[in-house]
């Protein structure tokens, strides 16, 4: 049975909206970095979700449930071919093959 999620090097983000908007804006590729990182680590620790970003000055947290980890590595990948970061490619498709390769293993889990 996974884990429960605990808190690690969450990426924290402005509260401000305008100052929010301006940083994803500028910041895109360092954010998808951190959603794969978050990722991969959950599926090395077994947690049933991951805690990915944070906002300054605030209790809210952005958490990716387990049942969500491919739809959003696939939304990564091709913001990375729209935005044609090929190189950065390669690290979410091993990521994939990790998750895969665990859905297969335990194949009761909803993959």
């Amino acid at each position: 049975m996974p884990k429960k999620a605990f808190k690690y090097k969450i990426y924290m983000l402005p509260s401000d909206f305008g100052e929010m908007e301006y940083h994803i804006e500028n910041h895109k590729v360092q954010m998808t970095e951190q959603v794969i990182s978050s990722i991969e680590y959950a599926l090395n620790k077994n947690l049933s979700f991951v805690e990915v970003f944070s906002f300054k000055n605030s209790d809210f947290v952005i958490t990716i449930p387990r049942e969500s980890f491919m739809e959003n590595l696939e939304n990564v990948f091709k913001y990375y071919i729209d935005t044609e970061n090929y190189e950065l490619c390669a690290r979410v498709k091993l990521v994939e093959n990790k998750l895969k390769s665990i859905l297969i293993n335990k194949p009761h889990e909803k993959k």
